[in-house]
């Protein structure tokens, strides 16, 4: 049983000297592979002078700058819209011509708006007449009013002349008491109906004068109303709102318009504005005020930038770009331009050119020529770029030579020889 027991012990012995050989094994896979691909990197790759391009690290001015596309278009552009909807009957003017205001410029047809404006024009004519005959009637009855007036104090007169004589007659005993008090009662009866009259009179008169101004003041609305309903039936011949530049107008005969569709523009002739795309990466640098500037002619022409619209579509989004001095006299709305937008102030650095080294390495290690015909990889740190250079910031230093067409046949290795 004992024996038993140390073979046992035995067998693990041996299992375990087999893992280590094994795991030996391994280990010496691996440190001659990582030799061998260390032996591999440091050779050295050949190539013909002629196959590569060599710069200079240089010191300067470093801006960072950003190209970006921009179109001319009118600093003041007016659109042209439809007040109604319709169906193009009439075109009276050509696109690109200049147009005063006013100019007529197309006429829509709609039976259905004409119609229901003819509809509601006859119904406010007919109240207006309405309310002119109502006013009629009301000055008429106070003229009849007025004149049971005066019918009534000329007959109080008569009446007073003849109770005045009677009284100095009736004093003398020249007449009956029974015909003097009759003449007395009739005196006061007209004079009783004249003051009821009168006082008739007059609040009519007030009355009606506060419903005739009612009259007239609902009067004048309707008729408001009627110059509202003429303006939309002539809001069916589109007219230019301002005098300038007519474009983008280009209408069918039969073509249909909704209300408040644009249907062209007008360009009012104070000034060009450039409009420009720019990468949402690039939204938070840029500010109103920013410079720019393109060149035109053989010159440099100033910009700045008058607004950003946050909004963004497609990945980019617009800024408006206003000249600092007169815009150059053949500049034309719808030209394009390549404009360099500045998104810093210059400063003192050291540049290495663009090239296409940047997309074999990422930007990350240069081949760095030593004056013995060979150039060696050398890690580097890049900042900002522009269109012309890249921002050194560690690994290189001033009048260094570098490589700086593409790596992608040697990035791999860690020296050029140069034939």
């Amino acid at each position: 049983m004992k024996q038993l027991g140390m073979d046992k012990r035995i067998e693990k012995k041996s299992w375990n000297r087999t893992k280590t050989l094994y795991l030996a094994g391994i280990i010496v896979f691996i440190i001659l592979a990582f030799f061998g691909f260390k032996t591999m990197n440091r050779k050295i790759y050949k190539i013909d002078e002629s196959r590569i391009t060599v710069k200079k690290v240089t010191a300067g001015d470093f801006q960072d700058v950003i190209l970006i596309d921009g179109d001319v278009e009118p600093i003041n552009l007016v659109l042209v819209n439809t007040l109604e909807g319709g169906i193009v009957e009439e075109i009276f003017i050509e696109d690109g011509i200049f147009v005063e205001k006013g100019t007529p410029i197309l006429l829509l047809s709609n039976p259905a708006v004409t119609l229901n404006y003819m509809n509601q024009e006859t119904a406010i004519i007919e109240q207006i007449n309405n309310l002119r005959s109502l006013k009629l009637s009301l000055e008429k009855d106070q003229r009849d009013l007025n004149e049971s007036l005066i019918d009534s104090e000329n007959s109080l007169a008569d009446e007073e002349r003849s109770y005045k004589v009677d009284s100095v007659l009736y004093t003398k005993d020249v007449i009956a008491r029974n015909d003097y008090v009759d003449r007395q009662e009739s005196y006061k009866y007209l004079k009783n109906k004249r003051d009821f009259m009168e006082n008739n009179v007059n609040k009519s008169a007030k009355d009606n004068r506060i419903q005739i101004q009612q009259i007239n003041t609902s009067i004048s609305l309707m008729q408001r109303n009627l110059e509202f309903i003429h303006e939309n039936i002539e809001k069916m011949l589109v007219r230019a709102p301002v005098s300038g530049m007519l474009s983008s107008f280009d209408p069918v005969i039969g073509e249909s318009y909704i209300q408040n569709q644009t249907v062209a523009k007008i360009d009012v002739q104070s000034g060009f504005k450039i409009k420009g795309q720019v990468d949402e990466y690039y939204l938070s640098m840029v500010k109103p005020g920013q410079l720019a500037r393109f060149s035109f002619d053989g010159n440099l022409i100033d910009l700045k930038v008058k607004k950003v619209l946050p909004e963004v579509v497609n990945r980019r989004f617009e800024i408006e770009l206003v000249f600092v001095e007169d815009a150059p006299e053949s500049v034309t709305i719808g030209q394009s331009l390549q404009v360099r937008l500045e998104l810093s102030k210059a400063q003192k650095s050291l540049l290495i050119p663009r090239g296409s080294y940047f997309q074999s390495s990422g930007g990350q290690f240069v081949y760095v020529l030593d004056g013995n015909n060979e150039a060696h990889k050398r890690y580097i740190k890049l900042g900002s770029q522009n269109p012309s250079y890249y921002q050194v910031l560690e690994g290189l230093s001033e009048g260094e030579e570098l490589i700086t067409s593409s790596y992608d046949a040697y990035k791999n290795y860690e020296s050029i020889k140069i034939n």
